[in-house]
């Protein structure tokens, strides 16, 4: 008896075997409706390397050809979040919620490492951020993001030290 999986279906489970280690291959074969047994045969008839071997190999070659699709969309989401999340961190550095400026400063150097992460996965795929392909104005490099996270802490600063404290993050 042949077992059927939609390609959507495969990409989702790949992305939980070699991203998402915490997951058990008992619960992806529950996620694909087989048995253990019947997930082990399919990973061998799908080619996927052992999973210690996908989880460190690198996102494009590790992926079956299916899951590769997907890598734009994850890149493209990845960044979305990045930045939502570097609009609250800052709403509530304006808001002066957090006192913790060295936290606040390891965060968004945190998210800009980030977003250089997928920037350059975009690029590798031929997409900006903004999901649109590429045109002949060039992305962004790592030093524009640089100077944008400057600029941008200087801005917190300034605002700090216009309510009286000092601005250092440090």
């Amino acid at each position: 008896m042949k077992t059927e999986i939609s390609a959507d279906l495969r990409q989702r489970a790949y992305d939980y075997y070699a991203h998402h280690p915490e997951i058990s291959l008992k619960a992806i074969a529950d996620f694909l409706g087989v048995s253990a047994w019947t997930f082990r045969r399919l990973r061998k008839q799908w080619n996927w390397p052992p999973r210690a071997e996908a989880a460190t190999a690198p996102a494009c070659d590790a992926a079956p050809a299916s899951a590769r699709s997907t890598l734009r969309d994850a890149a493209l989401s990845l960044a979305q979040v990045t930045r939502t999340r570097i609009d609250a961190l800052v709403r509530e550095q304006r808001d002066a919620t957090s006192e913790d400026h060295d936290r606040t400063a390891r965060t968004l150097a945190s998210y800009a490492r980030t977003l250089t992460a997928a920037q350059s996965l975009l690029e590798q795929e031929g997409t900006q951020p903004d999901g649109h392909e590429h045109t002949d104005t060039p992305g962004r490099s790592i030093h524009d993001l640089r100077d944008e996270l400057a600029r941008h802490l200087e801005r917190v600063i300034a605002e700090e030290e216009a309510r009286g404290r000092d601005g250092l993050l440090v």
